[in-house]
């Protein structure tokens, strides 16, 4: 009984560390970054806002292929702030609750720059709760 006992802490063991070595291995960016800015949404060049709505996203995609990270926007006046970030580009989609509008521009992050307006498009229709796809 104890042999057996054995065989399977054993048995356990090995998956666990042949499992711990199959997993990729987290890429971390060292290039470039910026310290922090922060950004309004805009449309027509106009201030966006999203009052009565739950939690509301920006979603960012590196062109690194870091990613996706999240930005917390503000519902009363459409902005954000955002701490240290990669110097470079990266694909915008709003998330409102559900659903999801793929802003048509990109979003370069330059260095020395503190203040970004991201324009939402022309396929924005503020009255709708979000859009399946956009731009």
């Amino acid at each position: 009984m104890l042999l057996s006992y054995r065989r399977v802490f054993v048995v356990i063991l090995m998956a666990a560390a042949v499992s711990a070595g199959c997993r990729p291995a987290e890429r971390k960016y060292e290039g470039p970054t910026v310290p922090a800015f922060t950004g309004r949404l805009t449309h027509k060049g106009e201030p966006v806002s999203f009052p009565g709505e739950g939690r509301v996203v920006l979603q960012l995609m590196f062109e690194k292929g870091k990613g996706p990270m999240g930005v917390r926007i503000q519902p009363d006046d459409g902005t954000f702030k955002v701490g240290s970030m990669a110097i470079g580009k990266y694909s915008m989609t709003l998330i409102r609750g559900n659903n999801m509008y793929n802003i048509p521009d990109v979003l370069t992050i330059e260095e020395g720059k503190t203040e970004y307006e991201i324009e939402l498009g022309k396929k924005w229709n503020p009255s709708v709760s979000g859009s399946k796809k956009g731009g």
